[in-house]
């Protein structure tokens, strides 16, 4: 006598209909995720009149089995339903399915203006966790813009992303002024890279300062800069400028001019820590750049 096992059709049916989603989706490059999360109750459907027909519609004695493996099944399919309801409600299955139909754009901000008061006379300018590159330019105002890559469907909702998420803030006291660059505040956005246009008139401080390039159309000012990172600077060659240097004794000290050592430092009478001192003087070395960079770093200064 031929058995009918509960469940065989169903699964039957939710194969074929996932199998022809993928295929669909595929097709089309959408992601399958969310429809499945969202028409996933329909399995239950499926099983409750797979046993009312078959319990209705028989015409001779032939029993409806429920084997073990059937019933496992069945369970299976209830808690994993039960599963994704609760993640579903907490909104994991939604953030999961934007990370499949999402994927990562490098995106440039668009710039920001900071206008600078006519009395400012020093900018200190508080380095991000990423590269960084200053340029000195005429204008009377700051200028920055910034590269990021973001996490999103489409470019353009990439691009809002960063435009929201990029922070700068500006914060001035007497005659000093701050610049700060912050985490972006948009979730999926991380910075890559700022660029910094500065007025050429300013002296100008770096702080923790992490892969900083400098490029000089024109100095006019005096530098001081401490950093973690490499640094490198580009000067123009009729530059009056006198570059001094505080580094690790492993610093590699580089570029188109010519270092001299002057001297070493030593911290607490410890050798392992000592400091090295080079110097750098260019024309009558009028202005004035003061480097001071953390074990590791490199200093390199090129003539344009």
């Amino acid at each position: 006598m031929r058995q009918w096992r509960v469940g065989t059709i169903s699964m039957g049916l939710v194969l074929i209909g996932t199998g022809l989603s993928l295929f669909i989706a595929k097709i089309n490059n959408k992601a399958v995720f969310d429809a499945v999360v969202k028409w996933w109750p329909l399995t239950f459907v499926l099983l409750g009149l797979e046993v009312l027909i078959l319990s209705c519609c028989r015409k001779d004695n032939t029993p409806v089995k429920y084997d073990l493996f059937s019933i496992f099944i069945i369970l299976l399919i209830v808690f994993c339903g039960l599963g994704l309801y609760g993640l579903d409600s907490i909104g994991v299955t939604g953030k999961i399915n934007n990370y499949l139909t999402s994927q990562d754009y490098h995106i440039r901000s668009s710039t920001i203006d900071i206008a600078v008061a006519p009395d400012t006379n020093k900018l200190v300018i508080n380095a991000p966790f990423c590269d960084l590159k200053i340029q000195t330019c005429e204008s009377t105002e700051i200028s920055s813009y910034s590269y990021a890559l973001a996490r999103a469907d489409s470019q353009k909702v990439a691009q809002n992303l960063v435009n929201k998420g990029v922070r700068v803030e500006s914060n001035t006291s007497g005659k000093t002024q701050y610049i700060s660059f912050k985490l972006p505040a948009a979730e999926g956005v991380r910075t890559t890279e700022y660029t910094l246009f500065i007025p050429q008139n300013l002296d100008v401080e770096v702080h923790d300062g992490h892969m900083v390039q400098i490029y000089a159309d024109q100095l006019d000012n005096n530098w001081k800069i401490a950093g973690h990172g490499d640094l490198q600077i580009f000067i123009p060659h009729q530059a009056d400028l006198t570059i001094k240097a505080v580094v690790d004794e492993n610093t590699s000290l580089g570029g188109s001019v010519k270092w001299e050592e002057t001297g070493t430092i030593d911290n607490n009478n410890d050798s392992s820590n000592a400091k090295k001192l080079a110097q750098v003087k260019l024309g009558t070395g009028t202005q004035s750049m003061d480097i001071i960079l953390d074990s590791g770093s490199s200093v390199s200064v090129n003539q344009l």
